[in-house]
């Protein structure tokens, strides 16, 4: 337990506190006040300021007299004398981030400690702060100023994974490797499973390392050129006009066909548009519906239609994958949809296509059912495509799962660079913020309003966030801790 100084003032959740000489205390950094009766206050440092027996006006003056025209010391040692001894200090302001009694048990703020009790570093003995932040799904060591505790921090899956989780950095601040690390952690925990759309393929790769990979991994690609990947069929019945939606722009007497097509020939309806004439589709439609449609309208479905059924092994293949894939995730188990060989269209209608039939599925079990289905997490990247300001007015099946899918024990863990451009639905709705290093202020500033937890003081921290640190802000946990993330070659050499 290292000593780092003694409190000097305290007013509500602010202290300050002198810094022992020869100690080093960074922005950042979480400590420990010693209270009475085994109180421990815990607080986190977020400015500094120096005092001096010599920081009067008139004081500075004279000091200054000290100096020749241009500045300089005239008589160095004449100034080493004043300047000398104790008369300088530095003092520490911090907030505090909870409180715990002398029985151990933890609490937010309750009261303040005493004047000039002891200030000391965080050490493994504090358990009863440790046990909140460390989870089942380990992610990284805490970080404390410049200092890595090799204290382990994480979420509890539980908690975390039905409320839904932001992933939220800039090009290379650590985003890939992080969901690579919650992969491998949920591996490992075998209760949660998670479904990961792949948009460069890149996971796989390092996921292989994984002594259980065997039985807990499966990847699906549309067109597998390696051993590792089953190869994904959708049957007809699967597709829903909502999946077309989610791909293309169509008109509003486009939009209405499409739906009047779902709505007459039902589950059928894609294999139908596909096998017959516009001709005929338009007459049909005219018979069942009073409507007459012009023959571009038909002409832009079926041209949608087609490109979909090529690229997405669309057919009437009596064995889809979509179930298999359904029954993967109840069972704790991670699944990686690769996507890069696709075109943009079908990479966004194989994403909500597949997510609604989890939704669908999980939805339509009974209590029972439920109970025993293991809680899923859905990554999704490059989320403000599906979850942009726009996007999400249309009421998409990823604006459903957001605002739905908690109650039938689904989560959605959404991957972007720039936050802002989210619509604020969906950040309200992220329980779990992990922050890595983001560049631009109004993204900072846009994740300061919509975060669960105060991080106003930490803008300097987060500010300045280096590759693969972060700050993780959860519901449950007392105050956003800092993280260091592990890399994940290290991750699993400790797995293994």
């Amino acid at each position: 337990m290292e000593y780092k100084g003694r409190l000097t003032y305290a007013k509500g959740t602010y202290v300050e506190f002198v810094v022992a000489p020869n100690q080093q205390v960074d922005f950042g950094d979480i400590l420990v006040v010693e209270g009475k009766n085994g109180d421990h206050f815990y607080v986190r440092a977020y400015d500094f300021k120096v005092k001096s027996r010599w920081s009067g006006v008139s004081n500075v003056g004279y000091l200054m007299s000290k100096l020749d025209e241009s500045g300089q010391v005239t008589n160095q040692e004449e100034l080493d004398f004043y300047l000398g001894g104790n008369h300088t200090v530095k003092i520490g302001m911090a907030e505090q981030l909870c409180y715990a009694d002398g029985h151990g048990t933890l609490f937010n703020p309750k009261t303040c400690p005493d004047f000039f009790c002891e200030v000391r570093g965080l050490s493994a003995n504090d358990t009863e702060l440790l046990s909140e932040i460390k989870g089942d799904l380990e992610l990284g060591f805490l970080k404390s100023g410049r200092d890595i505790l090799e204290l382990p921090v994480g979420i509890y899956g539980s908690k975390a994974i039905t409320e839904h989780i932001g992933i939220f950095g800039t090009t290379g601040s650590g985003k890939s490797n992080l969901v690579k690390v919650l992969a491998g952690s949920v591996i490992d925990n075998a209760s949660y499973g998670l479904l990961i759309f792949d948009v460069h393929n890149e996971y796989y790769r390092d996921l292989a390392k994984h002594p259980h990979i065997g039985e807990r991994l499966k990847v699906y690609n549309t067109n597998p050129k390696a051993d590792y990947a089953s190869r994904l069929i959708i049957d007809y019945s699967a597709v829903g006009p909502d999946d077309i939606t989610a791909c293309a722009t169509f008109s509003e007497p486009q939009l209405d066909a499409l739906y009047k097509l779902s709505a007459v020939w039902q589950e059928n309806w894609m294999r139908d548009v596909l096998a017959y004439d516009t001709a005929d589709i338009i007459d049909d439609l005219n018979a069942s519906t009073g409507q007459k449609f012009q023959q571009r309208t038909i002409s832009k479905i079926k041209s949608v239609c087609w490109n979909l059924k090529q690229e997405l092994n669309i057919g009437d293949d009596a064995v889809s994958t979509v179930s298999d894939m359904v029954t993967d995730l109840e069972h704790g188990k991670v699944v990686l949809i690769e996507l890069k060989d696709i075109s943009p269209l079908a990479e966004q209608a194989l994403s909500t296509l597949l997510s609604q039939r989890l939704l669908q599925a999980y939805a339509n079990k009974i209590k029972e059912e439920r109970l025993t289905a293991k809680p899923v997490l859905i990554v999704l990247e490059e989320a403000h495509r599906f979850l942009g300001k726009k996007e999400h007015a249309n009421n998409n099946v990823f604006a459903k799962l957001v605002s739905e899918a908690r109650k039938f024990n689904l989560g959605l863990c959404v991957v972007d660079q720039q936050p802002r451009l989210l619509a604020d639905k969906v950040l309200s709705q992220l329980n779990t913020l992990f922050i890595l290093g983001l560049a631009s202020k109004a993204d900072r500033n846009k994740l300061e309003a919509m975060c669960r937890k105060d991080i106003l003081q930490q803008r300097n921290e987060i500010k300045n966030l280096d590759c693969g640190e972060m700050i993780v802000a959860t519901n449950y946990m007392r105050f956003a801790a800092p993280v260091k993330v592990h890399k994940f070659e290290d991750f699993i050499g400790r797995s293994c």
